[in-house]
């Protein structure tokens, strides 16, 4: 017999947030400037999809039979989790712009989600 005591279990790690909550999280801390941003990477990304498409890429499924906007709104929800890395990389360097800055102190008691 041991004189030792055994080693205590390592407590366990706090599950990972989901993607929506953090998305809940970064709503709450930057408010509308957060789905200002998500709506234009959106936008960007569907935009990048569709001239792709338009200058020959040839999507193999049924969103080729839908038209060029539908594949690319497709092919941007795909790359939902590149989507909201970004969002939630960019927004807090934009919210760090002087006059968004401002806009958010002075706006962020009108925000509850």
């Amino acid at each position: 017999m041991s004189d030792t005591t055994p080693p205590a279990e390592a407590p366990a790690k706090p599950a990972k947030p989901t993607l929506v909550a953090r998305f809940k999280n970064l709503l709450l801390d930057y408010g509308p400037l957060a789905l200002v941003m998500n709506f234009v990477i959106l936008g960007l990304f569907m935009v990048g999809f569709y001239a792709a498409i338009q200058l020959g890429f040839q999507p193999e499924s049924t969103g080729e039979k839908a038209g060029s906007w539908m594949a690319a709104y497709a092919a941007a929800q795909l790359a939902k989790p590149v989507r909201f890395a970004a969002v939630f990389v960019l927004t807090p360097l934009v919210a760090r712009i002087p006059p968004v800055a401002r806009f958010i102190e002075r706006n962020k008691h009108r925000w509850n989600f």
